[in-house]
């Protein structure tokens, strides 16, 4: 599994971010891992729209398009939802609930993935 750092402003602000870029990573997601550590996110591309079906906490979910801009933010999504897709969403960060918040993410913020 590869892993990313997350990055906004040029200053590091997830150090593990997995990747999520293959069909199954993507499937998998986060369903059925009891939980996230903490300072962890995993990142799926592409994808514009998600469910919390199998997942057993809740989490942030961060939309971006191709580029990295915060297109919309989704906070505390609880398990077993549909989220509606986001138009020109091509990246999802998903994080545990309240890190969006903690990490100063906003819509408009442009996050980079090393």
């Amino acid at each position: 599994m590869k892993i990313l750092k997350a990055k906004k402003d040029g200053s590091v602000i997830i150090s593990y971010v997995e990747d999520a870029s293959s069909f199954f990573r993507r499937f998998m997601g986060l369903m059925y891992r009891k939980s996230l550590p903490k300072g962890h996110g995993l990142l799926l591309t592409p994808c514009n729209e998600i469910h919390t079906f199998g997942m057993k906490f809740d989490i942030d979910v961060i939309t971006m398009s191709k580029d990295g801009e915060v297109l919309f933010i989704d906070r505390a999504v609880k398990p077993h939802k549909v989220r509606k897709k986001v138009n020109n969403g091509y990246k999802v960060l998903e994080l545990n609930s309240g890190d969006a918040d903690l990490l100063k993410i906003q819509t408009g913020d442009i996050i980079v993935f090393e």
